[in-house]
């Protein structure tokens, strides 16, 4: 298992992403993070970014065809990123 990290633009609809995915069986389960707010730095000039973020969880194998549904669902290339999901982790 993976999870994979979406970063959507406030335009767009992150709970109705998040239903397409599940009903295309293409992931597990998902949270929905919204107003987030992101940093970046260009030209020497920080950049605010706010987004939808999504962190779903789902199979490695999968990755490549959630990467294609979303391009299918919005015609551009979404930010996207896979993790390993760590499980049974313990603090001491």
């Amino acid at each position: 298992m993976v999870n994979i990290i979406i970063y959507l633009k406030k335009t767009y609809n992150a709970k109705e992403v998040v239903r397409e995915l599940l009903a295309e069986k293409l992931i597990a389960s998902a949270s929905i993070d919204e107003n987030n707010i992101s940093y970046k730095m260009e030209n020497g000039v920080l950049i605010e970014e706010l987004s939808s973020v999504i962190t779903a969880q789902s199979k490695s194998l999968l990755f490549s065809e959630i990467a294609k549904s979303l391009q299918n669902m919005f015609g551009e290339e979404i930010p996207i990123i896979s993790s390993p999901q760590l499980k049974n982790l313990q603090l001491v």
